[in-house]
């Protein structure tokens, strides 16, 4: 098995000291987030190796007026980044480099908190992180309607590669708003999926790519099919294994 600090760099985690929870692992308070039930949260340094030796993605997770999260806010983020691992684990899918970036609420100028789906085509249009990771957006304060509800989170489906400098017509980007710690990680994979060409898959509410309204559980409505699996790993923002 390659080294810790090969396969960071790897996955483009270079330099000097290597924090395995910030670093390697991508958690933005430097610890292991804890899980909302109280359960236990195993991080296996072995497993994520593996990972990153086979098919895995990068992401760009970016607080959207930033001014406003609170620690608390940013272990929910954790915690999602966590939580999406595992998701993808089960279908050979790994998640490898995780950077945090932000927007502040004098530069978001109103997207901290948008209220229609133009707002999110806007707002994944005017930033983007210039690496070969999938941007994942998460505003403070969205509040989108949608039917009888609100709007939980938006994706082009599919995403556009980096030969198309990540842009689309239309929203770019996966967006999800800033929910309670099992929602928000449900939500974030399933856009996500979508970017990876994932469609809604209604009628099995145990898979994450079931709507969450219909869904047997937030916390647990996260199967992905085999097939769903080899859709996902074979999306152009997908890389091979270190």
């Amino acid at each position: 098995m390659a080294s810790l600090r090969a396969l960071a760099q790897c996955i483009g985690v270079d330099g000097g000291d290597i924090s395995i929870l910030g670093h390697f692992l991508g958690f933005a308070r430097w610890r292991i987030p804890s899980d909302p039930t109280g359960a236990p949260v195993q991080i296996s340094l072995k497993r994520q190796a593996q990972r990153l030796q086979g098919k895995h993605l990068h992401l760009n997770v970016i607080a959207v007026g930033s001014d406003n999260f609170t620690d608390a806010e940013y272990e929910r983020i954790d915690y999602m980044i966590y939580k999406t691992r595992n998701i993808y684990n089960q279908r050979s899918l790994g998640v490898g480099r995780v950077q945090h970036w932000i927007i502040s609420v004098a530069d978001a100028d109103g997207l901290d908190a948008p209220t229609s789906k133009g707002q999110l085509e806007e707002l994944t249009d005017r930033w983007e992180v210039d690496n070969n990771g999938i941007d994942l957006f998460i505003p403070h304060d969205m509040n989108i309607p949608s039917g009888t509800g609100i709007l939980l989170g938006r994706s082009p489906n599919p995403g556009p590669c980096m030969s198309d400098g990540k842009d689309k017509k239309g929203q770019d980007s996966p967006v999800s708003g800033l929910w309670g710690s099992d929602q928000l990680a449900r939500t974030s994979a399933h856009e996500v999926g979508h970017y990876l060409d994932l469609d809604h898959k209604n009628s099995s509410p145990d898979n994450l790519m079931c709507q969450s309204g219909k869904a047997n559980s937030i916390r647990n409505s996260t199967d992905l099919t085999s097939s769903q699996g080899s859709e996902m790993r074979g999306h152009c923002m997908v890389w091979n294994g270190c």
